[in-house]
């Protein structure tokens, strides 16, 4: 499909309001947008043929916190080509933040995480980040991110998403806070509540990166949805 021309009567085409179709402003037929057709209209704002994108840029917008996130992690896939970078970037420039450790950083904090996890570790598996949410307890909650998998440790529960696996990833808010979600509507996320809190060019930087892994480990896997719940 043209993307100004109606195939029904020539007519000018134009993007609806929701962003989610275009309609002839001489006849009034209304097509879906193909991926041809997002891709002319910016609907694919990363330069990785990776995503599927159902989200609607216009709702996201209307939350500043979330519209940062989103930015942060359109900025990053479309400045650094592999994981490598991205996790060099992430070190160099967001890491300044006291619940943030990593190896070398703040390392003291998380050992007690960290020993809990290890002994599961795969071969190749190391940790990148690690972020503290504990409030009374500190080092025996929050999120860990390996370069195959994130780990959500709820005191005694654990959690883990592999990256390689991940189907899609939604975008929502709640009170305020960006909510990053892995693969689920309701858990395993990494962008609001108790996790990073305001740190939105970290979450999307992380999110950024657990697409890279994804794509870097299994080479021809389906591609992610990008959703949002936030209507």
């Amino acid at each position: 499909m043209e993307l100004n021309k109606c195939p029904n009567c020539s007519g000018k085409l134009e993007l609806a309001k929701n962003r989610k179709r275009l309609v002839c402003s001489y006849c009034g037929s209304e097509f879906p947008l193909d991926e041809t057709t997002k891709s002319e209209i910016g609907g694919q704002p990363v330069n990785m043929d990776w995503f599927y994108y159902d989200w609607d840029m216009e709702s996201i917008k209307e939350n500043d916190s979330c519209h940062k996130v989103i930015l942060s992690f359109i900025r990053t896939l479309n400045e650094y080509e592999t994981s490598s970078a991205i996790e060099n970037y992430i070190r160099e420039y967001l890491m300044g933040f006291d619940d943030v450790s990593a190896y070398g950083i703040r390392e003291q904090k998380m050992k007690g995480i960290i020993k809990r996890l290890e002994p599961g570790f795969l071969p190749d598996e190391r940790v990148i980040l690690y972020y503290d949410d504990g409030i009374l307890i500190h080092g025996k909650t929050g999120i860990v991110f390996t370069n195959r998998r994130t780990f959500f440790v709820e005191s005694k529960n654990i959690r883990e998403v592999t990256h390689s696996s991940v189907p899609f990833i939604d975008v929502s808010f709640s009170l305020g806070h960006p909510k990053i979600h892995l693969g689920d509507k309701y858990l395993n996320d990494i962008g609001g509540g108790s996790a990073f809190v305001s740190h939105f060019d970290l979450v999307g930087a992380v999110m950024a990166l657990i697409c890279a892994y994804a794509f870097e480990q299994k080479p021809g896997r389906p591609k992610i949805r990008l959703s949002d719940s936030i209507n």
